[in-house]
């Protein structure tokens, strides 16, 4: 066992690989997770809400607030993943959280549609660098015996926080109004995550060298190619880092469905915002719930069959969705659709990571999530016309589908990654 010790702000900390022995730090990594999460979770009921009933938008302007997070997150997402290569992550991590601060200041100071479309850039951004970095630190720590359990672990956390944020926001909205009580409740999360980054989160860059001296050599546009030549062989030339890419994509064409269609769609059913709140914390707590189990489950039977069949049941679950009457029916069909991300979601990063170099982990994983998150802006312009040619309930329905189609593309030309499980 390496002994080997790395000076800290808080003194000398081990840079052995392994959660146990890095306990306190990815603990530290846990918590700003759910602040990460909570952030976002606030807007998912409240924001479609606003644009709806106090600005008074149409349906396609409505999901504008998504196109312009995507637009910020997804190439924000490889800036931070080359950025967190070269100076670390913790500066970045601190960065996104700078980002939050014009964020918060934006929707509680200004009341009108555009500060919520430029609060949501800036809230990309956030996302964007702070939550690529809990999970490029906890990768770095985890080792790669246990990178399915650190990102389930990590998403599991995060999605937790999606969904009590949902469910404190319109709680909040309910019974104190949609402009400003959730909000408040975004700065004091903001100020939290700012605080806990600053404090008492050290850089992972030590357990990357180490790891970088174990690792066995790579292709050369792996290990030291230009930031294009990244894009293009994760893109495109490697086949299941491409099909992982497409995957991230469609995965956030459904989470656009579940953030912005289901709440009108509900909502057109005359339900009242704390029912629609939940039904929304159902779906984000069955995601972040089984994240616990389905990192793990990659661990011991490897990262394919969790993907695919999530994007199975995510499908069937949004089919479902749109098909089915009352709030019971609904809440049941969320969470078979919030257990298909659970499945797919952290296994995917962790299927990234099991192909990424280490010392390139950073700027790998960032050009995975600039295809993933580039599913909001896609599905926020894309899905929003489309919801005002066929409804809310087809719109669901297609995206449905989608995800469907995406199982039975990733059967052809996905390949298992688990360095412990994938054939010699």
């Amino acid at each position: 066992m390496d002994s080997t010790r790395v000076a800290g702000s808080s003194g000398s900390v081990s840079r052995e690989h392994g959660i146990r022995v890095n306990l306190p730090q990815f603990s530290w990594l846990v918590v700003n997770t759910v602040f990460v999460g909570l952030t976002v979770g606030i807007e998912r009921t409240v924001v479609p809400l606003l644009g709806k009933d106090v600005y008074h938008v149409g349906a396609w302007l409505t999901l504008t607030f998504i196109a312009s997070f995507g637009l910020a997150k997804a190439p924000l997402n490889l800036v931070a993943g080359r950025w967190s290569d070269r100076i670390g992550r913790r500066p970045v991590l601190v960065g996104g959280w700078l980002f939050g601060v014009p964020m918060v200041a934006l929707v509680l100071l200004v009341h009108a549609w555009w500060a919520i479309i430029v609060a949501n850039v800036f809230l990309g951004a956030n996302q964007a660098f702070a939550w690529t970095m809990t999970v490029t630190a906890q990768l770095d720590l985890a080792g790669p015996r246990q990178r399915g359990v650190a990102m389930g672990i990590n998403e599991a956390t995060g999605y937790l926080g999606v969904a009590l944020g949902t469910w404190l926001a319109g709680g909040l909205a309910e019974y104190a109004g949609l402009t400003t009580a959730p909000f408040v409740l975004g700065a004091v999360v903001v100020a939290a995550g700012l605080t806990t980054s600053f404090l008492f989160i050290h850089d992972t860059m030590a357990w990357v060298t180490r790891e970088t001296r174990a690792a066995p050599v790579q292709p050369a546009e792996q290990t030291h190619g230009s930031a294009w030549k990244s894009f293009v062989h994760t893109s495109f030339r490697e086949p299941t880092l491409s099909a992982a890419s497409w995957a991230g994509l469609t995965n956030k064409l459904a989470d656009t469905v579940a953030w912005g269609v289901i709440p009108l769609f509900l909502a057109a059913r005359q339900l009242p915002i704390h029912a629609i709140a939940e039904i929304g914390a159902g779906y984000a707590g069955a995601w972040g719930f089984g994240q616990f189990g389905t990192g793990l489950l990659s661990d011991r039977i490897g990262r394919k069959i969790p993907v695919v069949l999530g994007f199975a049941l995510l499908g069937a679950g949004l089919i479902a969705f749109a098909e089915v009457r009352g709030v019971g029916l609904w809440l049941a069909t969320a969470v078979v659709a919030g257990m298909g991300m659970a499945l797919l979601y952290p296994n995917l990063n962790a299927t990234v990571s099991d192909i990424a170099p280490p010392d390139r982990r950073g700027s790998i994983l960032g050009v995975y999530r600039l295809w993933r998150d580039g599913g909001y802006f896609i599905g926020g312009l894309g899905i929003g016309a489309l919801l005002a040619v066929t409804g809310t309930a087809h719109a669901v329905i297609i995206v449905g589908v989608l995800a469907l189609v995406m199982a039975m593309i990733l059967i052809l030309r996905m390949r298992e990654t688990h360095p412990y499980r994938r054939p010699a």
